[in-house]
């Protein structure tokens, strides 16, 4: 009787410590209203807080070449903007015969399926290699009811889930 109540207690004491949750997550910061980087709360410094969770999508804008080349983000999506939402999701508008990151000058295709690449519900963190293009998908987002942050620029990533580039890498001709 006395050896079935220790097991018992072992037993419950190994399945408590296998039940304790594990740290606790960093708390979503409420949007800003700024698209720019450096006004953003989730930032490249901190990004690791945010990646592999399920109330969060983590997506890098960077095209294939500079992913391969510079390295990525392990956890983090890639969806090329030059490749799959430049002229698809928007049209930007111009300035003085130049396509502009002015998203206000935008003509929005409103027949694009959005959630067909941004998880409606869940936070957008947004990166690129310098923040620009995050920004303006970032406005074009948030107009259309998602909650996104500009995380900013690739090249200020130095957490723990980096995985170096080649800098070779090179899109066939024609592949886009």
């Amino acid at each position: 009787m006395k050896k079935t109540a220790i097991i018992l207690a072992l037993v419950a004491l190994v399945l408590a410590s296998c039940a304790t949750a594990g740290p606790a997550l960093a708390a979503v910061p409420a949007p800003v209203a700024s698209a720019a980087a450096k006004d953003s709360p989730i930032t490249m410094a901190n990004l690791d807080a945010f990646l592999f969770r399920s109330d969060v999508q983590v997506v890098d804008l960077r095209n294939f070449e500079e992913y391969f080349n510079s390295g990525y983000v392990r956890g983090a999506e890639i969806i090329p903007f030059f490749q799959y939402l430049d002229t698809r999701m928007a049209t930007r508008g111009t300035v003085d015969g130049k396509a502009s990151w002015d998203a206000s000058l935008a003509t929005v295709n409103a027949a694009f399926p959005l959630s067909n690449y941004f998880v409606p519900g869940k936070t957008i963190v947004l990166f690129c290699a310098s923040g620009t293009r995050a920004a303006y998908v970032k406005t074009l987002l948030e107009k259309a009811g998602y909650t996104v942050f500009n995380a900013g620029g690739f090249k200020d990533y130095a957490g723990a889930h980096k995985v170096l580039g080649d800098g070779v890498y090179k899109l066939p001709a024609g592949m886009f």
